[in-house]
């Protein structure tokens, strides 16, 4: 889905892991794409995948370290038509100021996303945690779809635990 819609788009992959959101929107036809992760060595992972599937131009593929929940607050508004963000359930890491708990913090990261998006853009929001409840009225959202169901291989129904949303600005 993310491939089929990034065509001439400004693509932001958040919590990017090893990039392949990134390869996808990229052999996509994506205008710029932008890679962040905490890790270290995903992101040199994802800039190595970039790399293999022959996309190298600096001035269109960029790779930033950084805390999402704080690199969320550094965007100006308008700047991603497409996002991904696939974060962890939990995390504590050492280099973040805060630690994050995808049901505690899931209102203020998407909103954040939302902030730095054009009107229009689309958001897919994707997250493992079983229990997972979206808070949909807190959300300053357009349009929300629950597309767990459309986007889970057949071989993987009932098996596969996780949510997956398309949010519309």
């Amino acid at each position: 889905m993310a491939r089929d819609i990034s065509v001439g788009k400004s693509v932001l992959n958040l919590f990017c892991y090893t990039g392949s959101f990134s390869v996808y929107t990229a052999a996509g036809g994506a205008a710029a794409v932008t890679s962040v992760d905490l890790s270290k060595t995903y992101l040199n992972w994802a800039e190595d995948h970039m790399v293999i599937n022959r996309f190298k131009d600096k001035d269109k593929y960029f790779f930033v370290h950084a805390d999402v929940k704080q690199y969320l607050k550094t965007l100006q508004p308008n700047s991603f038509d497409l996002v991904i963000m696939d974060p962890p359930t939990f995390s504590n890491s050492k280099r973040m100021k805060d630690f994050l708990d995808i049901q505690r913090d899931h209102v203020e990261l998407i909103n954040d996303v939302l902030a730095a998006m054009t009107t229009g853009g689309t958001l897919f929001f994707s997250t493992n945690y079983t229990k997972f409840i979206l808070e949909t009225e807190q959300i300053k959202a357009t349009d929300i779809k629950d597309i767990t169901k459309a986007t889970t291989p057949f071989d993987f129904e009932g098996k596969l635990k996780r949510w997956c949303y398309r949010i519309i600005k």
